[in-house]
């Protein structure tokens, strides 16, 4: 376990850096799905209503 040792804390400061990239990307990945999700039940509402209103007109 010699070769894990380091004085100076690169390893320590290396893996705090990874750290936060990976929880900025999946933290940037989570808000793109949800952002996409969102949309679709705007859609999804919309056309609901659109057809509800068409059905109530009898076309």
């Amino acid at each position: 376990m010699d070769s894990v040792r380091n004085e100076r804390g690169t390893v320590l400061a290396a893996a705090l850096l990874l750290l936060v990239a990976v929880s900025l990307f999946l933290f940037t990945l989570v808000s793109w799905h949800s952002n996409i999700y969102r949309t679709f039940d705007s859609i999804e509402i919309y056309y609901d209503k659109q057809a509800t209103e068409t059905m109530k007109l009898g076309r």
